[in-house]
């Protein structure tokens, strides 16, 4: 009870510095660039049919978006990049709880962190979208290629493709869309700590930005190797044939992926905090 009582005041402590540092009002600038690059395209193809959208399909296209993809983990690494922040008290208390209590605490909060960005990403996408609840693909989606075939291959057309519409339903891509993005947000998160762990902070963002722009190449390229890279596994569409019901590769691959990489870091952070140093740690005021 008294290690429960420990794990859950390191990851409150965290948590309440973070969400109310001003950085977090970076999220309202990343909706702005969201509607101008997603929901306003499909808002357009909407009032151009006399429909609504539905209130997640905007949501769904920024999480399959190429571009918005790149962008969500870059403005998590914004706000997550100086975690975990250690001061005079934190080394007091990790002496007098203990190296793996704090340790764990800090993974509640990253787990809290993105739950909570992810939140903000989908609230401040269905306030802009002025959507309406739907069970299922509206017809901005599934029906406007067919009607002005001669935008089938612009931008707003890939925002949400017919390798997903046609392979998922709404609520299985709204669904999978969320947990891979998750699952990739926590990923850089484990990174960025490992290497404060091991007092390489700097490094720890480099190595994500890194992670980051060779997914967004590898993607681009349509090379095998992208699905090395968290990128390709976080996209849910590329996984699917456009027509046939078919997979390129499966989801559950992705899945395995982030699994078996998340574990892996998961053991080097405790590895890396079972050897924490705590006097050669630089404080944050």
């Amino acid at each position: 009870m008294e290690n429960r009582k420990c794990i859950l005041s390191v990851a409150r402590q965290e948590y309440l510095r973070w969400i109310t540092d001003p950085r977090i009002v970076v999220v309202g600038v990343l909706i702005i660039f969201m509607r101008t690059l997603a929901v306003e395209p499909l808002l357009e193809r909407a009032e151009k049919i006399g429909i609504r959208l539905g209130i997640f399909e905007p949501y769904i296209a920024i999480g399959n978006s190429g571009m918005l993809v790149m962008l969500m983990p870059c403005v998590f690494l914004i706000l997550i990049g100086d975690y975990p922040k250690i001061t005079g008290n934190t080394l007091f208390f990790i002496q007098r709880t203990g190296k793996w209590n704090w340790f764990i605490g800090q993974i509640l909060f990253i787990v809290y962190a993105v739950l909570t960005f992810l939140g903000l990403v989908i609230i401040g996408s269905i306030l802009v979208s002025g959507g309406r609840p739907l069970s299922g693909w509206s017809d901005a989606v599934t029906k406007y290629n067919a009607m002005f075939p001669d935008e089938a291959e612009n931008f707003a057309s890939q925002l949400i493709p017919s390798n997903l519409y046609n392979q998922l339903s709404m609520w299985n891509a709204l669904l999978q869309t969320t947990i891979l993005m998750a699952m990739y947000l926590f990923l850089l998160a484990l990174v960025i700590y490992f290497f404060k762990e091991i007092h390489i902070q700097s490094f720890g963002l480099f190595a994500s930005i890194i992670v980051i722009s060779a997914g967004v190449v590898t993607t681009s390229l349509d090379s095998r190797v992208m699905w090395g890279l968290p990128m390709a596994n976080t996209i849910v569409w590329i996984h699917y044939d456009k027509i046939l019901e078919e997979t390129v590769v499966p989801v559950w691959f992705s899945y395995v992926y982030f699994a078996v990489v998340i574990t892996a870091m998961l053991i080097l952070n405790e590895m890396a905090v079972r050897r924490l140093e705590l006097l050669n740690i630089e404080l944050v005021e």
